[in-house]
């Protein structure tokens, strides 16, 4: 029943989104990080809706006869330079190659859907349609696990569907946390009252879900959005008293063994899980100072011949306390760390110049139209977009999640925006000036006499 019912559904959207890109775009962005096949099991659980909505979206891109121009941004430049890196570090890999090309296909269908962002999204419904579609995947993911963390009074463990890349704890709090300030967003697009009441719904039992995952990393990442999210807020005392509510209602349902796990953040090193991670990223700093240029390709390091090739080195770094190498290879466990071992340390800058030039971008566009009547939307997003950009520079710090379609999504959303912002002030810059009024020549007073020649001269 549930297979029909989702079918029925697909097969009503592909109705509107045949006439509208950014529907389609949409619907593309939302069954790849919905996943609908972990949610099905009958007959629809084997077709491929991604695969639908993505050649639907290239197919009415194709023959959409409106078709804003694109602006070559800095952001752009920078992302295009780190996907031609990747792929020069896939074809000079030392891990087997079929598995490098796997993971260099994956990414490349997420570069994909970012060229189709870049290209369909501008105007504002376009981009509140691209904000709801993750309250409509991980919100609705939020929402399921907040809900059994309240009807368990907190025992329930919380982690992402089974088989999907957030199934791990610590990956479903940090996009949890990266979706907090696109529903604040979208909270202020709304004005229709029970739409309000279910984002904040919404925002309440995500962040309960962030606490309920145990995920240390998501409770940094959310206490780092809950500062800048106040020190940029304009009704500071208001926002005091929602975190304080938001924290008595917590504090009723977390657990002695939640505060425990918390307090382990304060002594990081004599913790058995984050001595290891420490291991992982001296092993990936190896890797990256034998190959600085190129790295071992995507995700080579967990290949234990890999591993092994790089351990003999494993001394180099011993001022470094932590565990002997092993033969085993291990994930990153770190965004960054993951980056510097699979593409050196050039693909490392590249990627920080991406991560860095979005923010400054979003900062550029918040400074441009704040004062553009009816742009103050693009500089409202700018702003929570950089919170959640914030959040994953800081959550990821100790998870192994740097190809992950969420931030490379943001990522052209930022260029998508800046075209947006810099269509708003043009428009704006040429509204001034057709208000402007023309100039008119002043005439000369007029003189008789002596005082009249001498004027003249």
């Amino acid at each position: 029943m549930r297979d029909i019912i989702f079918f029925s559904v697909v097969c009503a959207l592909l109705l509107f989104a045949v006439r509208r890109p950014y529907i389609a775009v949409s619907l593309w962005l939302w069954t790849g990080i919905f996943v609908p096949a972990y949610w099905l099991y009958g007959f629809a659980k084997g077709l491929s809706f991604n695969s639908l909505f993505a050649l639907l979206t290239i197919l009415v891109y194709i023959v959409y006869p409106r078709k804003d121009p694109v602006k070559i941004t800095t952001t752009f430049v920078i992302t295009f330079l780190f996907c031609l890196h990747v792929t020069i570090t896939s074809i000079t890999t030392v891990a087997l190659p079929d598995f490098v090309w796997s993971e260099w296909v994956k990414f490349f269908k997420i570069v994909l859907l970012m060229v189709f962002i870049i290209l369909i999204i501008r105007d504002r419904n376009h981009f509140k349609y691209l904000c709801t579609v993750f309250v409509f995947s991980l919100g609705v993911m939020g929402v399921i696990e907040g809900l059994k963390f309240f009807s368990s009074a907190g025992s329930h463990h919380i982690k992402g569907p089974d088989n999907h890349i957030l199934s791990d704890n610590n990956h479903f709090a940090l996009v949890l946390c990266m979706i907090i300030p696109i529903t604040i967003y979208l909270l202020s697009q709304y004005k229709e009252k029970y739409i309000r009441l279910t984002m904040i719904g919404v925002l309440v039992l995500c962040v309960m879900s962030i606490l309920g995952t145990q995920s240390r990393g998501g409770f940094i990442g959310l206490s780092c959005i809950s500062f800048f999210f106040w020190m940029r807020s304009k009704r500071k005392l208001l926002t005091i008293v929602g975190f304080l509510i938001v924290a008595a209602v917590a504090s009723q349902f977390l657990t002695d063994k939640w505060f425990n796990r918390m307090n382990t953040i304060e002594n990081a090193d004599q913790d058995g899980s984050f001595m290891i991670r420490v291991k992982a990223w001296k092993m990936y700093t190896l890797m990256a100072m034998e190959r600085p240029l190129v790295g071992g390709g995507f995700r080579a390091m967990q290949h234990g011949h890999v591993w092994r090739s790089v351990a003999p080195n494993f001394s180099k770094l011993s001022f470094i306390k932590s565990p002997e190498p092993g033969e085993k290879g291990w994930a990153a466990h770190s965004i960054y760390f993951q980056v510097l071992g699979d593409h050196g340390f050039l693909g490392m800058f590249l990627f920080l110049c991406v991560i860095a030039s979005a923010i400054f971008s979003l900062r550029n566009i918040m400074k441009k139209v704040q004062d553009i009547e009816g742009a103050r939307w693009q500089a409202e997003l700018a702003k929570m977009m950089q919170l959640s950009i914030i959040a994953f520079c800081v959550g990821g710090a100790a998870l192994s999640l740097p190809y992950f379609e969420v931030i490379w999504v943001f990522i052209a959303m930022t260029i998508a925006l800046k075209n947006s912002a810099l269509a708003s002030v043009a428009a704006e810059t040429q509204r001034k000036k057709a208000q402007k009024p023309d100039q008119e020549a002043i005439p000369a007073p007029a003189m008789s006499g002596n005082a009249g020649r001498q004027y003249m001269k």
